[in-house]
């Protein structure tokens, strides 16, 4: 077995460098190729992947609520932020036992659409609900 020479040990180190410092730019890049591949997938995977990437778009939404609801109800009691908290808890036990009722034998490689989109629905109604509070129930 022969091992690689210095020459071509310092041409490999070149290259990964030089692969590695554009990794950044290819990153908005790629977020901006994901965005738009989203508008015409097709295959399995793909709706996959865009059903996965709309469901953390919700999620962040949710934790943007909730913590907006949470600075609302500090100021109506002590007790309040620790019943959002609690509620939020429970809640969250909630949406992903509802969910699990698309993983069946049977559903095979279009479960994990399933899955994120039922969990995408749930969350943007809890974000709802979160923002509603925040507006402090339209008082």
């Amino acid at each position: 077995m022969t091992l690689p020479g210095k020459k071509t040990m310092r041409l490999l180190k070149v290259a990964l460098i030089a692969a590695f410092s554009s990794l950044p730019l290819a990153g908005a890049s790629a977020q901006q190729t994901a965005e738009n591949a989203c508008e015409n997938a097709q295959t399995q995977l793909e709706l996959n992947e865009c059903s996965a990437r709309a469901y953390q778009s919700a999620d962040s939404a949710l934790n943007e609520a909730y913590k907006a609801a949470m600075d609302v109800v500090k100021d109506w009691s002590p007790e309040s932020q620790e019943k959002l908290r609690s509620a939020q808890r429970s809640w969250i036990g909630y949406r992903d036992k509802a969910c699990l009722v698309y993983q069946y034998p049977e559903s095979g490689s279009i479960t994990p659409l399933l899955i994120n989109d039922c969990l995408r629905k749930i969350t943007t109604d809890r974000t709802d609900d979160l923002k509603a509070l925040a507006q402090g129930l339209g008082n």
